[in-house]
């Protein structure tokens, strides 16, 4: 369902939606007062901070501070789109959804796609039951067993055994209707070349004498295989080739079971092979994931960004091993992760290491996880010697790139100190010599702005907008009370106690101080033009556990005109008492977010307060 479901039926959905009961299926809630209480299963606590509030069919962690309605908690939860929370509901009350009128090239592609997942399920099917049941797959069990894994994770990831054989799946396979060029197609077959002038030989199974791990997407569905050597055979791992279904740079091992656990760890563990991943996921390390043979790549770190901030990679000991790390850390960093790597002594990778000294061991040595750059230092000390005054000069220099990429003081001058203590020497020529570079750095990057022929017009019209105004900082203070009362104004508006017209004729479009507010009412103004009403529902993570945050707060909402009216007093109050400063600051801020319709508004302001003699 790829198509835009019209906004009545979404509703229709949202009334029959029962959000306690859809919740109570992930969390245990308890009854306080008319709400519901229970541990969030968006991260790890003890004590309930997770709150689920029937009359105003809303959740909301107080611990990580994530909200919104049943629609976000199961697309939060089943990493599932909306269309598909959609859908998943639509079945469950029995609404029928309206079908989309396809393009003959639409239905196609549809078709087409349908054949390929219902080719991939078979193919999985066929794998794991050779593995499970068949004689054939008695050295796939064997070599199973010989590395530790039972019957139950074999059942639960799925995992296979191709057969010695040439033809096996396609004979297989040939029982459900399927041909051999379709198997070629989607990467499970290859045609055999025939010799010139003789035509051709035949089709033969990609995937013979390996084990097979089934790699799926979110919807859990197999896209694509994984295959190892039993032997010395090369090459020993063998993957799904590229096809127009399927790219391997767009997912990741155990992703379909793991991104739960990322959510409730706070981090994602990053391993090299398909091993270390069901090895730590059934140690208890449900975050574990792997790149799928390959190294990690760009998309590969986009996907990981949708849950998490935080990684930490434990790739395989050995010289490949740390080189692929230190790859892997530039990528993620580059991403905007905070990075870790986990160095595991007297083992070469997780599932070694798990095998010889336990999930206990692990979870220490996880706790000493160090920082990106200095497991960069200490790679670098191993294979450099770093004792005269050059070689350290030269060692600072190798990590200035890094550490001038961080963009907490506080993070930066512990990198500084670190570097300070190891090397011997003070802080202030660690920090001179960093800042050097920094400078140069920053000096080369200004003479290539300055000398680039095309300039975004948005530059010029902030040169324009800057006469007029001084310096402002970075962050915008905003008093107490102006908060409160914007909170209280879009708490009236989501309850539709006052309409977003209502609020534009007493005080305008651009009065908000806090930006996320001001999102939040942009939303609203267009919710209310497409439907007259209602509660934004495709709306950013963020955006939604703000509603959810405004919604179950403890807010007396019994008098919403008394409400609105003193709202309007407090904002217009401190809007009367803003001085030509602050009106400056709020200015420049709107214009940073892309608002120049509400920037030059108060750029009018500014000259009409000038004019008059204001400062």
């Amino acid at each position: 369902m790829d198509y835009r479901i019209p906004e009545d039926v979404v509703e229709d959905i949202r009334i029959h939606t029962d959000i306690v009961e859809i919740i109570s299926q992930y969390v245990s809630l308890q009854r306080k007062g008319k709400n519901y209480l229970g541990l969030c299963p968006f991260h790890s606590e003890k004590t309930p901070s997770f709150t689920v509030t029937p009359d105003k069919q809303m959740f909301y962690c107080f611990g990580c501070h994530t909200g919104g309605n049943a629609f976000h908690f199961l697309m939060k939860k089943e990493n599932w789109t909306f269309p598909e929370v959609l859908e998943h509901l639509a079945q469950k009350y029995g609404i029928m959804l309206p079908e989309k009128e396809l393009s003959p090239r639409e239905k196609e592609l549809q078709a087409r796609r349908h054949r390929w997942e219902e080719i991939h399920e078979w193919a999985t099917a066929y794998f794991h039951d050779i593995l499970m049941n068949r004689p054939e797959g008695e050295l796939g069990r064997q070599y199973f067993a010989k590395r530790g894994v039972d019957p139950d994770t074999m059942k639960a990831f799925r995992l296979g055994y191709a057969p010695d054989r040439w033809n096996g799946l396609i004979e297989a396979l040939s029982t459900r209707g399927v041909n051999p060029h379709e198997l070629a197609e989607v990467g499970l077959a290859i045609e055999r070349e025939g010799q010139e002038g003789k035509g051709n030989r035949g089709y033969y199974d990609r995937f013979r004498n390996r084990i097979i791990f089934a790699i799926s997407d979110s919807r859990q569905k197999t896209v694509a295989f994984g295959g190892r050597v039993l032997d010395d055979s090369l090459p020993k791992y063998l993957n799904s080739p590229e096809t127009a279904f399927f790219s391997k740079r767009h997912h990741l091992f155990g992703m379909n079971r793991a991104y739960q656990g990322i959510r409730e760890y706070g981090f994602a563990l990053l391993a090299e092979g398909y091993m270390d991943v069901i090895a730590l996921q059934r140690a208890g390390f449900t975050n574990a994931v792997a790149s799928l043979g390959t190294a990690l790549t760009k998309d590969q770190a986009k996907l990981l960004r949708r849950y998490t901030q935080r990684i930490v990679v434990v790739y395989d000991s050995d010289k490949p091993g740390v080189q692929a790390t230190l790859r892997a850390g530039e990528i993620l960093r580059e991403a905007g992760f905070r990075v870790d790597v986990l160095s595991l002594v007297g083992a070469k990778d997780p599932d070694e290491f798990l095998k010889a000294q336990g999930t206990e061991q692990f979870k220490k040595a996880l706790d000493q996880a160090k920082p990106y750059i200095e497991f960069k230092y200490y790679v670098y000390i191993q294979e450099h010697t770093v004792h005269s005054a050059p070689e350290k000069r030269e060692l600072v220099s190798a990590l200035t790139a890094d550490i001038i990429k961080v963009s907490s003081p506080v993070e930066r001058e512990g990198y500084e100190r670190f570097l300070s203590l190891e090397l011997g020497l003070t802080l202030e020529a660690i920090q001179q010599e960093i800042e050097s570079k920094d400078r140069k750095k920053s000096k080369d990057r200004h003479e290539n702005e300055y000398f680039q022929e095309n300039q975004d017009i948005s530059v010029k019209n902030r040169d324009n907008i800057n006469r007029y105004v001084n310096p402002v900082p970075s962050a915008i203070t905003v008093p107490n009370a102006v908060f409160r009362a914007e909170r209280i104004l879009l708490r009236l508006l989501l309850e539709q106690s006052v309409s977003v017209a209502q609020v534009e004729a007493e005080l305008g479009k651009d009065f908000w101080k806090v930006p996320i507010h001001k999102q939040l009412f942009d939303s609203l103004e267009e919710v209310q033009l497409q439907n007259g009403a209602g509660i934004p529902i495709q709306v950013s993570e963020e955006l939604q556990s703000q509603i959810a945050n405004i919604m179950v707060e403890e807010t007396d909402v019994s008098q919403p005109e008394k409400l609105f009216q003193d709202c309007l007093r407090q904002i217009r109050s401190i809007r009367s008492e803003e001085t030509v400063e602050e009106l400056q600051t709020r200015m420049v801020a709107l214009e940073k977010s892309g608002d120049m319709a509400g920037a030059m508004a108060l750029l009018k302001e500014i000259g009409e307060r000038l004019r008059s003699g204001e400062k």
